[in-house]
């Protein structure tokens, strides 16, 4: 077996910082969550746009009362030198009452990580969620739930179903996030990444 060349440890440390990060925020092991993100870290999610640290007390108060798991597809890893890309699949799955009715709620996105290498070896720097499509199911077909038809009116077909569960449980989610369905946003989106990271698409 040959040995790992320095790049092989690069994207092996990367990928399990991407799959340490997201174990850590469904496990709700803070101390390892904060220890995954540079000190100017930033998030974009449905319902949160600003540091790291403020996204994990936020995360700490929320954990209890807003459950879900996030399914992580195969990271798309590239590295340059000290910063490196990452785009993850994921599928966020949350149980719970919505107007009395036990549902399951699934969402469709991937994130992309802007990550660095410093002396406590790779942390993200950024990452942004890009939303592509949701569903609301109830858990017993039985029993569906109520929706008005003033409840998705204008929504964006990429998180409208989240939006709705979001609003419902008080926070406030804008209409501006990054989704499949602005592709001309995800173009400029992926080129201020590619080109953070010195990468060429």
């Amino acid at each position: 077996m040959r040995p790992l060349s320095d790049n092989d440890a690069d994207l092996a440390n990367v990928l399990t910082l991407v799959t340490h990060e997201r174990q850590a925020r469904d496990r709700g092991w803070w101390s390892i969550l904060a220890r995954c993100y540079t000190p100017e870290a930033t998030i974009q999610t449905s319902w949160f746009d600003g540091t790291a640290a403020e996204y994990i007390e936020v995360s700490k108060r929320v954990f209890d009362h807003t459950p879900s798991n996030h399914r992580l597809g195969q990271p798309v890893i590239d590295v340059n030198g000290t910063r490196a890309i990452v785009e993850v699949p994921i599928i966020i799955e949350m149980r719970d009452t919505f107007r009395g009715v036990e549902v399951d709620l699934t969402s469709y996105l991937r994130m992309l990580h802007r990550v660095e290498k410093g002396d406590s070896g790779w942390r993200f720097a950024a990452s942004v969620a890009i939303f592509d499509h949701d569903t609301l199911t109830p858990a017993l077909p039985t029993a569906p739930p109520t929706l008005r038809p003033e409840d998705l009116g204008g929504t964006r077909p990429s998180y409208r179903m989240l939006r709705l569960w979001m609003t419902e449980r008080g926070y406030t989610v804008p209409t501006d996030r990054y989704g499949i369905d602005r592709p001309t946003e995800l173009t400029t989106l992926y080129d201020a990444a590619y080109g953070w990271a010195g990468l060429a698409r």
